[in-house]
């Protein structure tokens, strides 16, 4: 690829931005919260709002056990900066 062509790539990828389109995470840690979103990604609190209680707790005989852990989840960007809203558990 020319220096042109490379520069009106540049272009076009700056003026036409990914859209912003809902992605899949798993809850891998609660209640410290870590969302894995691809292989490398880790998001926590901080990253996250929910739409939804993720500590959701059910009190066994002597243990608490947490119903969102190991689920697969809906986040949706709003931010440049890796911020996302947890709109939905998948079941």
């Amino acid at each position: 690829m020319d220096g042109v062509t490379a520069l009106a790539q540049h272009i076009k990828n700056r003026d036409n931005p990914t859209p912003y389109t809902p992605m899949l995470g798993k809850i891998i840690s609660l209640p410290k919260l870590q969302i894995q979103l691809g292989n490398r990604i880790l998001l926590d609190a901080e990253d996250v709002k929910a739409t939804f209680d993720i500590y959701e707790k059910i009190h066994h005989d002597g243990y608490t056990e947490y119903v969102n852990l190991n689920k697969e989840v809906v986040l949706l960007p709003y931010s440049e900066d890796n911020k996302f809203v947890v709109i939905g558990v998948i079941q």
